[in-house]
C-alpha cells in the first residue's frame, strides 16, 4: 500500500508519522467528540420522555429511569468532563471505547428486562450505538471493528436465547446487525484510509510550500514574500525617504580570476558573499544582489529603521575586518573597497518568470559611484551621511570627488568608531 500504510491496521509503519497523525487527529476531532457526547446525552432524554409511555409495567418504568439517569447520561457525562482535562488527548480512543463498550453492555441488559418494548427496539440501539463511533467519534477502523465485534457478540446471544422470540424475527435481527456490522466497518476502512491519505498529502504540501517559501527567501526578503503571497499579482513597489545603501568591492578580482580555475573562483567568491551575509543579518541590512565581485545591501527597506545610517557603517567596519579572513584561491587575502550613501530610493519586486527584489534611484547610484573611487580598504561615505553620524564614528577630512553624471560631490572617509580612533587622527 502506498504512503507506508500498512494494508489491514492502517497504520503508518513510520511510528513518527503515526503519532503525529494521531496528535492530528484528536485536535481536528476534539469538538467532534464534545458534540458525540452532548447528542448521546440529548439522545438518551428525549428518548426516555418519547417512550416512558409505551411502557407497560410499573417496575419497567422504574427500571428505565434507573438505567437512563443512573447509568446511560452519567457514562456520558463522565466522558464529556473527560474531554476538558489536559490528559484527555492521550487517552481519549480509549475512553470513546471504554464509554460504547459500557453503554453496550448496559442497553443488552436493559432491553432484556424491559419487555414491552418491540424486539427491534433492542437490535436498533445496538446499530445506534455503533454508527456513533465512527460518524461522530471517529474511531479508527480497528476500534470500531472491536466495539462492533462486541456489540453483536453481546446482543445476539440473548436474542438467540430467548423462548419468546419468533425465529423470523431472530433471522431480521441477526441480518439486520450482520449487515449493519460489515457496512460500518467498510465505512470506517474507508474513511479512515482516506483521512490517512489526505494526512499525508497535506504534509507533502506543507513540505514543498517550505520548500519554496526557502528558495523565495534565498531572492527575497521575507516582508516582500508575504507581501506577494496576499498581492493577487499586484506590482510591489514602495518609495523610501531615507535609505543607506552599501557597495562592497573585492579588489583584484579580474586578476584572481585569471590566476584561478571557475570552480575554485567561484568558490572564493560564494565563501565572501556568504560572510557579507551573515554580517548583513547580524546589522538588520538587507542583501540586494551582487553585481560580478560586487555586493550591494541596504539598510532602512523593505523595512524602514531609524537608525539606518549607523546600521550600515557597523556592517561595513566588519565587512572591512573579516573580508581579509577568505583568502581567493592564489592564497591572497581579499581586500574590499565601500562606498555608502543616504538618502531616498524606490524598491519593488520586477519579473514575471524570475523575481528580483531591487532598488533604485540617485542614492544607490551615488554609493556605486564611490565604491569605484575608492582603493583597497577605503570607505568613502556621502559627506551628508557622515554628518549625521560625526558623534560616533570618525571620519577623514573632506574631499571633492567629480562623479559622472553627478558632479563635484564631497565625501569623507570612515576611519572607524569614535572610541577606536586615536584622538590625533584629525575628524574634520
Amino acid at each position: 500500500m502506498p504512503l507506508g500504510l500498512e494494508r489491514l491496521r492502517l497504520r503508518f509503519r513510520d511510528p513518527a508519522l503515526e503519532s503525529a497523525f494521531r496528535s492530528e487527529q484528536f485536535r481536528h476531532n476534539l469538538a467532534n467528540i464534545r458534540i458525540a457526547f452532548l447528542a448521546g446525552i440529548g439522545l438518551w432524554i428525549s428518548w426516555g420522555v418519547l417512550l416512558r409511555p409505551q411502557i407497560e409495567t410499573l417496575s419497567e418504568q422504574r427500571l428505565d429511569f434507573v438505567m437512563r439517569w443512573a447509568v446511560f447520561i452519567p457514562i456520558l457525562v463522565v466522558g464529556l468532563a473527560l474531554t476538558f482535562t489536559p490528559f484527555f488527548g492521550r487517552i481519549w480512543e480509549w475512553v470513546a471505547v471504554g464509554v460504547a463498550t459500557a453503554t453496550l453492555l448496559a442497553w443488552v441488559f436493559y432491553t432484556s428486562q424491559v419487555l414491552t418494548l418491540p424486539l427491534e427496539f433492542g437490535y436498533v440501539g445496538v446499530i445506534l450505538i455503533i454508527a456513533f463511533t465512527y460518524t461522530l467519534l471517529r474511531l479508527r477502523f480497528v476500534l470500531v471493528i472491536a466495539i462492533t465485534l462486541i456489540g453483536i457478540g453481546v446482543y445476539l446471544p440473548y436474542e438467540l436465547t430467548v423462548p419468546y422470540i419468533r425465529p423470523a424475527s431472530e433471522l431480521v435481527a441477526t441480518l439486520y446487525l450482520v449487515s449493519f456490522g460489515l457496512l460500518g466497518a467498510f465505512a470506517a476502512y474507508r474513511n479512515e484510509r482516506f483521512t490517512r491519505t489526505l494526512f499525508v498529502r497535506e504534509r507533502q504540501l506543507d513540505e514543498e510550500r517550505l520548500r519554496s517559501d526557502g528558495l523565495l527567501l534565498n531572492i527575497l526578503p521575507q516582508v516582500i514574500v508575504d507581501q506577494l503571497k496576499a498581492s493577487s499579482g499586484r506590482r510591489i513597489a514602495h518609495a523610501f525617504d531615507e535609505v543607506t545603501v552599501i557597495f562592497v568591492d573585492a579588489v583584484g578580482s579580474t586578476e584572481q580570476a585569471a590566476r584561478s580555475t571557475p570552480a575554485e573562483f567561484a568558490d572564493a567568491l560564494d565563501e565572501l558573499f556568504g560572510r557579507f551575509d551573515e554580517i548583513a543579518a547580524r546589522h538588520g541590512l538587507e542583501r540586494i544582489k551582487t553585481i560580478g565581485d560586487a555586493y550591494m545591501a541596504v539598510a532602512g527597506a523593505p523595512v524602514p529603521t531609524a537608525d539606518h545610517e549607523a546600521a550600515a557603517l557597523e556592517m561595513v567596519l566588519d565587512v572591512i575586518r573579516e573580508a581579509p579572513e577568505v583568502r581567493w584561491p592564489s592564497g591572497d587575502p581579499i581586500g574590499v573597497h565601500v562606498g555608502v550613501a543616504s538618502g531616498p530610493a524606490v524598491a519593488g519586486v520586477i519579473g514575471h518568470r524570475k523575481f528580483a527584489y531591487d532598488l533604485w534611484g540617485d542614492t544607490v547610484n551615488l554609493a556605486s559611484r564611490l565604491e569605484e573611487y575608492g582603493e583597497a580598504g577605503d570607505v568613502l561615505v556621502l559627506d551628508s551621511t557622515a554628518e549625521r553620524l560625526a558623534d560616533r564614528y570618525a571620519f577623514g577630512p573632506t574631499r571633492t570627488l567629480d562623479i559622472k553624471g553627478r558632479g563635484p560631490t564631497p565625501v569623507r572617509e570612515l576611519l572607524g568608531r569614535t572610541s577606536d580612533v586615536p584622538a590625533a587622527v584629525p575628524s574634520e
